[in-house]
């Protein structure tokens, strides 16, 4: 009976510590209702991200040494829980960079565009998105790609960070209709 014991055990122990060599996440924050769901494996970065308000939330990862044999792709799913329409989203990344773009799909809604930089992936909707969109292809669709995260220089044990959220409007445009306004009652006083 020991020896049955000792196997189920080395079993457990086996099957932990392979599960352990994808990026760990570690923590994440946000306004609580956000709910982060994390998919990751080894060499792929997943997680469905659920907004109840449109805070956003920073997830906070670990490299592991299965996320440095190849390629380490990037997919989440955002469900937009709120039912409001969702106009734009944004992923930044700190401590690591985009090597190369991938898809995004709308649940529902329209894309209107998508930009990307090392560390940044906007995205803008058309006429809002009511529903969840994809970034990469978190459920294995075919002709969807997943993004990559750029790797070259890092180890095991180093840490990154993304942040999800939808973006505010720019104070520049709040402050527009403001700017406008000053600038013609000082033509008026001038005229």
């Amino acid at each position: 009976m020991n020896i049955l014991k000792f196997v189920a055990a080395a079993t457990t122990v086996f099957a932990l510590s392979s599960s352990a060599n994808a990026a760990l996440l570690v923590s994440s924050t946000g306004v609580p209702g956000n709910t982060v769901t994390n998919y990751s494996e080894d060499g792929l970065v997943s997680f469905d991200l659920a907004l109840m308000n449109f805070s956003g939330a920073r997830l906070n990862f670990v490299l592991q040494e299965g996320d440095l044999a190849g390629p380490l792709n990037m997919s989440a799913l955002i469900s937009n829980m709120t039912g409001l329409l969702l106009p734009k989203f944004n992923f930044g990344l700190s401590g690591i960079s985009f090597a190369s773009a991938g898809s995004v799909t709308a649940g529902f809604g329209t894309i209107g565009s998508v930009s990307n930089s090392a560390s940044n992936a906007n995205i803008k909707f058309a006429k809002g998105e009511p529903s969840d969109f994809y970034f990469g292809n978190p459920l294995g669709e075919a002709g969807q790609f997943d993004w990559v995260l750029d790797t070259s220089g890092m180890q095991a044990g180093d840490r990154f960070s993304i942040t999800a959220q939808v973006p505010e409007p720019a104070s520049l445009a709040l402050m527009l209709p403001l700017l406008a306004g000053l600038a013609a009652a000082r033509r008026r006083k001038r005229g």
